[in-house]
């Protein structure tokens, strides 16, 4: 005999939003976390950690986008071919709850007009990839 699934048990799990919580960011080489605070339209609610190479970034609601200036590891040179072949030598790590992506995806948007390159799902290929263009 098939399990029902009740009306709830089957809202929730179609609510859930298909974007990953954890992204990175591909700049421009020298785009710096100031750079990137810059670029951001909204004022306040930014958080800038500039020595440490952090950001938060208020979504709203007690929420935030993070982004963390780090190294490629030496012996990733599937990552480290995928950032240059974009044009890119700058790469953050980017986190926020996946049920606010939508102003995530405006600060996004934001940050690829003022400093350019791609954002890009911290995936096994990458995906979703953002680029300007596309926002």
């Amino acid at each position: 005999m098939p399990m029902k699934i009740s009306k709830k048990q089957k809202r929730t799990k179609e609510e859930r939003p298909a974007v990953p919580g954890e992204w990175l960011y591909l700049a421009p080489e020298g785009v710096t976390v100031r750079q990137i605070a810059g670029a951001v339209l909204k004022k306040d609610g930014i958080e800038l950690w500039e020595e440490a190479g952090v950001l938060e970034i208020e979504l709203g609601e007690g929420s935030s986008l993070d982004m963390e200036h780090t190294a490629i590891h030496p012996k990733d040179a599937f990552t480290r071919s995928f950032v240059e072949e974009n044009g890119c030598a700058e790469v953050y790590l980017v986190t926020f709850a996946p049920e606010n992506y939508d102003g995530a995806k405006e600060v996004m948007r934001q940050i690829l007009a003022g400093c350019g390159g791609l954002f890009c799902g911290d995936t096994e290929d990458f995906t979703p990839i953002i680029r300007g263009a596309e926002l």
